[in-house]
């Protein structure tokens, strides 16, 4: 089929995104193992029923090989990720970022380890470990965990679905580029008998300092090891267990934007997965879902970097993650409903020690622990051929506490103010609903249109409550136990239009935001400044646009638009970090073996800024990037391809990032995007 061909790799223009954005209908992009070797990706072109929720789906041909997975996702219109080196990106949606934001790897829950976010959890995963990686903006579903109120990021492995082949299944894949990234090598092995499975997955990469468009190096090289063994039994196609073992293993890792590196930052989880399926009875389906995340850290200011402090210090810390799920599905007449009880344990422990003489100099986390226990219903009901409606209902109970007794802790620290210690003694706990309401409806054969409106609650993490963090004597940072949740009221409208060569999507949405959590910097008489947490009121409110003309059936042109503004408005400024209009224009051809793009990505100017919240410090200017790539099938296993970023060496930086370091250069300056890149990558799939 033409059309399909022609979507077959939407590599860097996004084909498989641009028709599923809106996370509309009557476009359904499906991407599907492909019956052979269960790798590749077709994007079915033919109208589908009514999807209220369609995420978007990118596996590891969708773009260049990348030093982390929160670069791969800016490639996703309405998708941002905060850049402190070449690795560890921190992804943001619509404006909204970490504790925002849900993320699951294959159904397992992780929080970092780095009190400064070295390591967000999409650090610890990778395109090449797992099959797909689905985004969803915005609150789509509350079956996946609380909050998630701007959206989703879900690393999922199709291994239990995939196993239902018998044989062995293969993927080998090796990249390298130009600038930063020196190689990336991976191995994906699946070998079943139809019932009994096992996986075995690998990585290696390996990364320098890369150059921006001057030439200047930019501290960002590091070192990455994981594998992943997974084993199984499917019963039958609904009816099987699962477990599996992780290993991600990150070395000698240098930030420009922070004033330490990472000497190491290991990630072990062990995961359990249990489905019983085509029940008799009033139940159809029940799922359990079990995991644990451990993660031990270790970053200094010495090792990978001259020392400019006047102490060298090291900070050991950990991570602790429980996570488990139990779900069931059931079926009355034409609503389908998923309801259940989910658990999540986050237990966070960091200290900074003199490294000369090994002393406790303060705890930034003093073995904090945060309980999460929540009870959803959600139904799906299909009213007729044109029209479909989701409805759910969650409650959540938020705790959280930390060891009150640890000394240089936020509880018994003499630089924390007296009112601070002695609210971080009292253990808190709040209980929050949510709910969601959106309706799908089918115009016509071309156009389809959805609207929803929902209610979350999002807990403050460990950091924004107890974090204590002390510079040059000083108290650089703590956190505030009074906070509450944030409760965000979401409103999102999209319309999505269909012919034989004209496909266009549009989104607006709307986010009035109850205890929006702030991070701001305070005086206190002649101390400098200190950075804190408070609640204000907020709103955040945007939108994107996908628009796809098939010139011919080998040629298409492509263009998105993405813009979101974030306002404090109990103060009646902006937030911080919000980035600025940005979207990319390209040309995208296919035919036969070989395939190509031209893409031109560009941002305006960020001129909506908050000083005061010692994340943005100035204004940072737009920029107009034009990146090539080229693919070709050398035979029907073996695929070629080749690429370059930035083909005019510009220098740029995206406005939602850390400040450079001052040990590195210019505290105040941005940290520039890599320079001109040449890549290359081969894969073979059997």
């Amino acid at each position: 089929m033409t059309a399909a061909r022609l979507h077959h790799r939407p590599t860097r223009l996004h084909a498989t995104i641009l028709v599923s954005l809106a996370n509309l209908a009557t476009i359904a992009a499906g991407t599907q193992p492909a019956a052979a070797q269960g790798l590749d990706t077709i994007l079915i072109t033919a109208p589908e029923p009514v999807a209220i929720d369609q995420p978007v789906t990118l596996t590891a041909e969708d773009t260049a090989p990348r030093a982390d997975l929160a670069e791969v996702l800016r490639e996703i219109n309405g998708v941002n990720a905060g850049r402190m080196s070449g690795h560890g990106l921190d992804p943001i949606i619509r404006g909204q970022r970490e504790h925002q934001l849900n993320v699951l790897l294959d159904g397992a829950g992780i929080a970092n380890a780095c009190p400064n976010r070295m390591d967000p959890p999409t650090s610890f995963g990778n395109l090449a470990g797992y099959d797909t990686v689905e985004v969803r903006k915005g609150v789509t579903t509350l079956t996946r965990g609380p909050g998630g109120s701007g959206g989703s990021i879900e690393l999922t492995r199709n291994t239990f679905e995939r196993a239902a082949e018998t044989g062995i299944q293969s993927r080998f894949g090796f990249a390298t580029s130009s600038n930063g990234l020196t190689d990336q090598g991976s191995a994906d092995v699946l070998m079943s008998n139809g019932h009994a499975y096992a996986r075995v997955i690998g990585q290696i990469a390996n990364g320098e300092n890369y150059e921006d468009g001057e030439g200047n190096g930019v501290p960002s090289s590091f070192k990455q090891r994981s594998g992943t063994i997974i084993g199984g039994y499917r019963v039958s196609d609904e009816t099987g267990i699962e477990v599996s073992i992780d290993r991600n293993r990150m070395l000698d890792t240098r930030y420009a934007g922070t004033g330490m590196d990472s000497i190491f930052d290991n990630a072990t989880i062990y995961r359990l997965d249990g489905r019983l399926g085509d029940l008799d009875g009033p139940v159809d389906a029940v799922r359990l879902e079990v995991s644990r995340a451990n993660v031990d850290h270790l970053m200094d200011n010495y090792s990978l970097r001259e020392r400019t402090a006047p102490m060298p210090m090291e900070a050991p810390a950990e991570s602790h993650t429980t996570t488990a799920r139990l779900t069931a599905s059931s079926r009355i007449k034409q609503i389908e409903i998923d309801y259940g009880l989910d658990f999540q344990r986050v237990e966070q422990d960091a200290q900074a020690i003199n490294a000369m003489t090994d002393m406790l100099m303060f705890r930034q986390w003093p073995d904090g622990q945060t309980d999460q226990v929540g009870a959803f219903l959600e139904g799906d009901w299909q009213l007729n051929d044109d029209n479909s409606l989701r409805a759910g209902l969650r409650v959540d109970r938020f705790e959280s506490e930390i060891d009150a007794n640890l000394d240089k802790g936020i509880a018994t620290s003499m630089m924390v103010p007296a009112d601070i210690r002695d609210a971080a003694r009292e253990a808190r706990s709040d209980t929050e609903l949510s709910a969601l309401l959106r309706y799908a409806h089918t115009f016509d054969a071309n156009l389809s249109g959805h609207v929803g409106i929902s209610r979350t609650a999002v807990a403050p993490n460990l950091t924004q409550k107890y974090i204590t963090l002390l510079m040059n004597g000083m108290l650089a940072k703590v956190g505030n136990p009074d906070l509450k949740p944030e409760i965000h009221h979401q409103i999102e409208t999209g319309l999505s239009w269909q012919n034989e060569r004209l496909s266009t999507t549009a989104n607006l949405y709307v986010d009035q935001v109850d205890n929006y959590i702030l991070q701001y910097r305070q005086i206190a008489g002649l101390m400098p400044m200190t950075t804190s947490f408070r609640n204000v009121d907020a709103r955040l409110y945007g939108g994107e646009i996908d628009l796809r003309y098939a010139v011919t059936d080998w040629l298409a042109t492509e263009a998105q638009l993405a813009y979101v503004r974030g306002r404090n408005t109990s103060d009646s400024r902006d937030l911080p970090q919000i980035p600025p209009l940005s979207g990319n224009l390209g040309v995208r051809a296919e035919r036969g073996a070989l395939d190509g793009a031209v893409v031109l990505r560009w941002a305006a100017r960020a001129r909506a800024i908050d000083e005061q919240s010692g994340l943005d410090t100035t204004e940072t200017a737009g920029y107009t990037v034009l990146d090539l790539n080229a693919g070709y099938e050398i035979t029907r296993n073996w695929r070629l391809e080749a690429g370059v970023d930035n083909v005019f060496d510009r220098t740029y930086a995206q406005h939602v990032n850390r400040a450079y370091s001052g040990a590195f250069g210019d505290p105040t300056s941005r940290i520039n995007e890599p320079g001109r890149t040449v890549w290359t990558r081969l894969t073979a799939t059997f």
